[in-house]
């Protein structure tokens, strides 16, 4: 009998440690439930009250506490942490100015997101050296390493020797590589390339849409203070009777060359569409860059968007809505050509451009700019130095023979400062990246990733076509689209390796 007395008591008591932990279970979920309710009530009235009566400091306690949470996220997820960098990019600019009076180092604060995102493939012990290798052992990846380490020997051109000079160039190379890499890791399945894809366009949407806005409503008050704040700026946006829109961008230029690389991605990306309703969806959105790229008052990006859709027809001659594409696209041009609408200047604008461009005051100063220079760069074979041309020149260089000397498009800033032997190293980097994706087109089977092959390429050529006349490579709001098509084009080369080995 004893020891059944002591069976029951052990499951007495059984019973009554479950009956406690139960009800100590319940009464911690509520106190976990109330204190999520009344934690953020008391720190969102704390911060209320530091906003309202030590404005910067409640300014400055949210921004830190934004910014940890966002540095922890791009640690913990390369993927979020790419997204992060991406709508970062894009819309920093207009906080910029609203906020901060363009004060704020926008450039250092991207690439701490970007090294951030790639600290966490360490943290998280991901075996970063097989992609590494990888993306290095490609034809772009090895023309890239090699055009990167001539960048850092210029360190040691006697033409312009200038360590300071160097530095902001040695960390945009460090952080166009680390972006690359972090696309390309990230870019591991179709699932995850089209995730991108509809990141990257509803941010472009949204940038669209604010121009639209700005050219309707006209500029804000913020807008137009920040305008008149420098005198430059002012007559840089007010030409010929217009306003130059920038969205949220730091300027018309910027919102030009997105918003007319981003018309024939997003050009492309519809044309895959089967289903009707997104196809009609993304054209809208196309629509509505193609207006916002207009209101950009910007001539180059007219000439971009003309030379990708060709780029684009080019390369999927042979499917039939490519060519249905075509021959509605010329017979719009036709009409806009020899019957204009009255009212329409953006189309007015594109065609005069495609008809005259090279008769444009402007274009003709350009022209005799690169003329005058062209002496230098044949009797420098590698350039005068890093940052040695325009403002960098005068900040880094000054009395170089460079110094102020306005580059105006990408092709000149790197013939002056990379020499032609450099030069010629980029321009093969770039026929490499256009051949690599026309390849990609033609060897793989699937119709969907052979449009995506073709409208990466078109889109990257558009960008080609723009570092003509501007600096379309290399500002903060496009190598954030640059280097991640670079790196889809590269992965879908890679799956579609993986798949023909099957």
């Amino acid at each position: 009998m004893p020891v059944f007395d002591n069976i029951s008591v052990e499951k007495k008591d059984a019973s009554l440690r479950m009956q406690r932990s139960k009800r100590n279970g319940i009464v911690n979920n509520r106190l976990n439930k109330l204190l999520s309710v009344i934690l953020p009530v008391l720190a969102a009235l704390l911060l209320g009250f530091l906003m309202a009566h030590e404005q910067l400091v409640g300014l400055g306690i949210v921004g830190l506490l934004v910014g940890v949470a966002t540095l922890l996220i791009c640690i913990l997820n390369a993927e979020a942490g790419l997204y992060i960098v991406l709508i970062y990019s894009f819309f920093i600019s207009f906080f910029n100015r609203l906020l901060f009076d363009d004060l704020l180092a926008v450039g250092v604060l991207s690439d701490i997101l970007i090294g951030a995102t790639f600290f966490g493939f360490i943290i998280r012990r991901e075996n970063i050296k097989t992609s590494a290798g990888e993306l290095s052992k490609t034809r772009i990846g090895t023309i890239l390493l090699i055009v990167y380490l001539y960048t850092l020997f210029e360190i040691f051109n006697p033409a312009g020797p200038s360590i300071n000079g160097a530095v902001p160039v040695i960390r945009k190379i460090a952080g166009i590589l680390l972006l690359l890499f972090i696309s390309y890791r990230v870019f591991e399945s179709e699932t995850k390339i089209n995730r991108f894809i509809k990141v990257l366009f509803f941010c472009c949407i949204l940038v669209a849409v604010y121009a639209c806005i700005q050219e309707w409503h006209g500029f804000f008050d913020f807008e137009m203070d920040w305008l008149r704040a420098d005198p430059r700026r002012f007559r840089m946006t007010f030409v010929n009777g217009g306003a130059r829109r920038m969205s949220f961008f730091p300027d018309a230029v910027s919102l030009a060359i997105m918003m007319s690389a981003g018309s024939v991605f997003f050009t492309g990306v519809a044309i895959i569409q089967k289903n009707i309703a997104k196809r009609m969806f993304i054209l809208s959105g196309v629509v509505v860059m193609l207006l916002a790229m207009g209101y950009s008052l910007t001539r180059t990006s007219n000439v971009m968007l003309a030379a990708g859709l060709v780029m684009f027809v080019l390369i999927t001659i042979n499917q039939k809505v490519t060519r249905f594409f075509a021959f509605t696209a010329l017979i719009i041009f036709l009409v806009l050509a020899f019957f204009p609408i009255n009212g329409f200047d953006q189309a007015a604008q594109f065609i005069e451009t495609l008809r005259g461009g090279t008769k444009d005051p402007s274009y003709l100063v350009r022209e005799m700019n690169r003329q005058s220079i062209q002496p230098y760069i044949y009797t420098h074979p590698f350039g005068g130095g890093l940052s040695t041309t325009g403002e960098e020149g005068l900040t880094y260089h000054p009395g170089h023979r460079l110094a102020g000397f306005p580059p105006d498009g990408g092709y000149l800033k790197k013939a002056l400062e990379l020499g032609w032997v450099g030069f010629g190293l980029i321009l093969f980097l770039y026929f490499t990246v256009i051949r690599t994706g026309i390849q990609g087109y033609f060897s793989d089977i699937d119709l969907k990733k052979k449009m995506l092959f073709a409208s990466c390429t078109a889109a990257l050529f558009c960008f080609y076509t723009g570092d003509f006349t501007q600096v379309a490579i290399g500002q903060i709001t496009d190598v954030v689209v640059y280097y991640p098509l670079i790196a889809i084009i590269l992965r879908l080369s890679k799956i579609n390796q993986v798949s023909q080995t099957q």
